[in-house]
């Protein structure tokens, strides 16, 4: 929409341009059809021509000016920054504003990034900001700074948006490169700084009925991401809403058949029974944000944990 407007835009300014000498033309024989003439009336309008120089003036200036105009609004390309990494993790602050400033970030792969929205506008539009790739939908509250969090594995673009899809950025991931040699000396770390290590787990609590019980609150996101269970034993997952986005009006655990509507400022409690090992993922309605369920196979600490709780 906003190019074929621009073009047709171009494409008037060039006709009210070439159109100036015409309209003076058409003026000065009108006043000389005023005037009586010896000459014989044909009944046809007498052509004047214009110095080829006007001509070629107007022409190059509105051609010039159509071209400023599609480099400004179709061809000219969007700056991009690169994050500046401190303390193992590449943060950059994204101004929102009638858009995202910048709206292309370049990070490198392999190492957390941290992303500060301060949302300036009100538009309803820019009330959340969302990463598809990553699983990320959050919400922007209006003259605050939203910090958003993840780890790019690969290189490549990844797009952001709000939350109506018409305002767009992208994180340019590049592959991580080694930390030159002259860096290391000066500024000596290990290995660890430059990278994440696997989400830490809540492991859930056994209660003399033998149900294993743990709260996830939804906040920004799921906290805890990964809770921690037996398998064998039942489970029983209380998930506290705390935010209204309209992204977690809905809890999905696909694998035991789980869908159930989340009131906001309200817990809603699950249960279910896993009978074999591995990892179970649990999503909001929309599949932007998630977290897992991690199943052990049972070793018969249950039972010495129940066993426990009895004797006290």
């Amino acid at each position: 929409m906003v190019n074929k407007t621009v073009i047709i835009s171009s494409i008037v300014t060039l006709g009210v341009l070439l159109r100036v000498p015409s309209g003076k033309a058409v003026a000065q024989m009108t006043h000389e059809n005023m005037q009586p003439s010896t000459e014989e009336q044909t009944g046809q309008f007498r052509r004047i021509d214009q110095p080829l120089w006007v001509k070629g003036a107007v022409t190059a200036g509105g051609l010039g000016l159509i071209g400023l105009e599609l480099w400004w609004f179709l061809l000219s390309k969007p700056k991009s920054r690169k994050a500046a990494t401190q303390g193992g993790i590449q943060e950059i602050t994204v101004t929102v504003d009638g858009g995202y400033e910048p709206s292309q970030i370049v990070v490198q792969a392999g190492q957390p990034v941290r992303l500060n929205f301060d949302r300036q506008d009100p538009s309803s539009c820019l009330e959340e900001v969302r990463f598809p790739d990553f699983r990320i939908a959050q919400a922007l509250p209006l003259n605050q700074i939203t910090a958003i969090e993840f780890t790019p594995e690969k290189p490549g673009r990844y797009e952001f948006a709000c939350g109506m899809n018409m305002f767009r950025g992208v994180v340019e991931v590049q592959a991580a490169t080694a930390i030159s040699s002259a860096s290391q000396l000066a500024h000596p770390t290990n290995h660890a700084d430059y990278w994440v290590a696997p989400a830490s787990g809540v492991e859930a609590v056994t209660t003399p009925a033998r149900i294993q019980e743990a709260t996830v609150t939804i906040a920004k996101g799921y906290q805890p991401k990964r809770v921690i269970v037996e398998a064998g034993y039942p489970v029983r997952l209380h998930f506290d809403r705390q935010n209204p986005s309209s992204c977690y009006d809905q809890l999905l655990i696909p694998e035991f058949s789980i869908a159930v509507d989340l009131t906001p400022d309200k817990t809603t409690t699950v249960e279910f029974t896993p009978e074999q090992p591995g990892e179970y993922e649990f999503t909001c309605g929309m599949k932007m944000n998630h977290g897992v369920i991690e199943v052990r196979a049972s070793n018969g600490s249950n039972n010495g944990k129940i066993a426990a709780q009895a004797a006290i």
